[in-house]
């Protein structure tokens, strides 16, 4: 390794096109000049890259960002600077944001479709679900990135200066991890999204700032742009708010403990995804395609109960509203990971041909979208080149990749990392890995309950050297309620009150999906015209059961994992409640199309910890849910 006084550290920026090298370690401190940054851009295009800056660089997750103190300080001070950006200014916080749903209005003059008027540009139920959100992180990566070295240049030419402008060398956008077992028993919600303030190192010393993780604080609000109410009215973003009341104010310590009677669900999802889809359209998208058993969820059916859920009735649970929230861009990385990871295991699947069955600002219903069509409103270029899904297809064009993917590993390496931090739940581990963790535990359904020990997979489970997985498939039209909605799946008793489901011990997960409100604007929401005008969108996830049937068989709740005891106990014990994220109840038979099927697939464990376990032989059990409202 080269002495650190030899080093030399180029900090690089395109500057229309061309790189400019900015400042060295070799240069004397006291004549070091400031950071320049990009200008800022007036013309109409601005032209996504990403951050090109020192080769690229790595995502790293939220609670890892932390841990590095400098980077962490530049991104709450950079991340604050962006919010504070004209709302009016082409590149601010509030304009970017604004692209994803409401107000509907035109971005970098990107036109919309003939008779369009809304609603926004995010691509939802598509096939470039995925590919669109990437250019759009990256554009909000490059933009905050900016703001960090406004921020930079703020210190006093010296050691300092000099300190923070080599963290700025390797940053990147982190990511929200909300499947990963936390470490130490802490929450899958990160303490420092949920405090209103933060303590900040300025040029002239430590601050207290609002916390830029917490809320964005509009400046103002506007009633023409968000339309219905509290929305148009609330000065800042809410999460789990006290009530639709403009006065009301966020409850994130409710928040933690939803997320964490979740976890379990989330993990056992994303696992599934990874383990058992191999083909990209229908692991991408929530779209239902066909009749079949398998392959009913998908990451935006998982994406939507994030959303949805971290919401709980705020900014986060609505289309329209949600990119206003930090933590949107944060959840949003993480399903890019989650993206980026599929794609090591299966490069030869990608965006297929497919017909659009919802509208955009610019797609209409019908058109079909395949690898060449535009994101709008997203340009790689100055001249005006939109990227396509293609051209987003590999991360390191937008300058970052992911820690699991660092020196481009190969298959079994990738598999290794997703088996150590995805496939420790009930019902995931390879029997392998259960044999070799018998000690091992599934984390608490709650910050600070008491926690079921895990064992390995019962004798009487395995035939032929494969065990069974139970699921239940859950179809429903995307729009059949005002907004979104949730289903809450149990195994036992509950407390069949709304408000306690959530945090219920017995809950198995929950199921969201996440949509725009009508609000009987009819006319001007096109999301309410298609649930009116043209066929019914229907949307499908899957709410895995085997976790929880294992720690049922554990406590001796259930007697045994026999298949016949194990599906007259589903005949008896499996519950669904429907509702609004605002705590009322919806009767199932209110729910258009809403369909619950439980399967079961067998599973044959994989052979080593860089190999996955393999599904086969789904089959329908009519019996559990057939004559139950909503069942089969």
């Amino acid at each position: 390794m080269l002495s650190a006084i030899l080093l030399v550290l180029q900090l690089c920026f395109l500057v229309n096109g061309v790189p400019l090298s900015l400042w060295r370690h070799e240069v004397d401190e006291a004549s070091m000049p400031r950071i320049s940054n990009p200008e800022r851009r007036q013309e109409p295009t601005v032209a996504i890259t990403g951050i090109q800056t020192y080769g690229v660089q790595s995502r790293l997750e939220i609670r890892q960002l932390e841990a590095k103190t400098d980077q962490w300080n530049l991104f709450l001070l950079g991340l604050r600077r962006c919010q504070q950006t004209d709302q009016s200014d082409l590149t601010s916080y509030y304009q970017i944001a604004g692209i994803h749903g409401r107000p509907y209005i035109a971005w970098d003059g990107v036109p919309s479709a003939d008779g369009h008027s809304s609603p926004g540009y995010c691509a939802h139920v598509s096939n470039v679900f995925l590919a669109w959100h990437r250019p759009y992180l990256a554009l909000f990566e490059q933009t905050l990135y900016q703001h960090m070295i406004d921020a930079v240049n703020e210190f006093p030419a010296g050691a300092v200066r000099q300190r923070y402008a080599s963290a700025a060398l390797t940053w990147r956008f982190p990511y929200w991890d909300w499947a990963a077992t936390p470490s130490d028993g802490q929450s899958v919600y990160p303490a420092s999204l949920q405090s209103p303030t933060v303590n900040v190192t300025m040029p002239n010393g430590t601050a207290i700032i609002p916390n830029p993780l917490y809320s964005y604080q509009f400046h103002p609000v506007s009633a023409s742009d968000f339309y219905f109410n509290p929305f148009a009215t609330w000065n800042e973003t809410k999460r789990y708010p006290t009530s639709w009341d403009l006065d009301a104010v966020s409850q994130n310590h409710l928040i933690g403990p939803v997320l964490d009677n979740n976890r379990v669900s989330f993990q056992d999802r994303l696992y599934n995804l990874f383990t058992n889809y191999d083909n990209f359209t229908e692991f991408g998208n929530e779209a239902w395609m066909h009749p079949g058993l398998q392959a009913s969820d998908s990451l935006e059916s998982l994406h939507d109960a994030i959303h949805s859920i971290m919401g709980s009735n705020g900014h986060m649970t609505y289309l329209d509203y949600s990119a206003y929230d930090p933590i949107f861009f944060l959840h949003h990385a993480m399903v890019d990971r989650a993206f980026a990871l599929w794609q090591a295991l299966y490069p030869d699947s990608y965006v297929e041909p497919m017909s659009s069955v919802e509208q955009t600002f610019t797609i209409s219903v019908g058109d079909v979208l395949d690898d060449s069509s535009a994101l709008e409103p997203f340009f790689s270029t100055a001249k005006r080149d939109y990227w396509t899904a293609g051209s987003v297809r590999d991360t390191k064009r937008l300058g970052y990749t992911y820690p699991e993917l660092i020196g481009n590993p190969n298959v079994s390496d990738v598999k290794a990392a997703i088996n150590k931090l995805y496939g420790n739940s009930f019902g995931s581990s390879s029997g392998l890995s259960r044999r070799e963790s018998q000690n091992s535990t599934v984390p608490s359904r709650a910050a600070g309950e008491a926690h079921f020990e895990a064992a390995s997979i019962p004798d009487e489970v395995v035939l032929d050297g494969r065990h069974r997985q139970y699921l239940a498939n859950i179809l429903s039209q995307k729009f059949a309620l005002n907004g979104s909605y949730a289903i809450y799946v149990f195994l036992g008793d509950f407390d069949d009150t709304p408000t306690a489901w959530a945090t219920s011990p017995n809950l198995v997960g929950t199921h969201a999906v996440f949509a725009a409100l009508d609000g009987g604007d009819a006319v001007s929401n096109a999301q309410a015209r298609v649930k009116r005008d043209h066929a019914a969108i229907a949307v499908t996830g899957t709410m895995p059961l085997t976790s929880v049937l294992l720690a049922k068989a554990e406590s001796g709740e259930l007697s045994s994992m026999r298949p016949s005891v194990v599906e007259d106990y589903l005949e008896a014990n499996l519950h669904w409640r429907v509702g609004m994220f605002d705590g009322t109840q919806i009767p199932p038979d209110s729910v258009a199309d809403l369909t619950i099927t439980v399967i079961t697939a067998k599973v044959q464990p994989a052979e080593s910890v860089d190999d996955f376990p393999q599904w086969s032989e789904f089959t329908e059990v009519t019996r559990v849910t057939q004559g139950k409202p909503g069942g089969c």
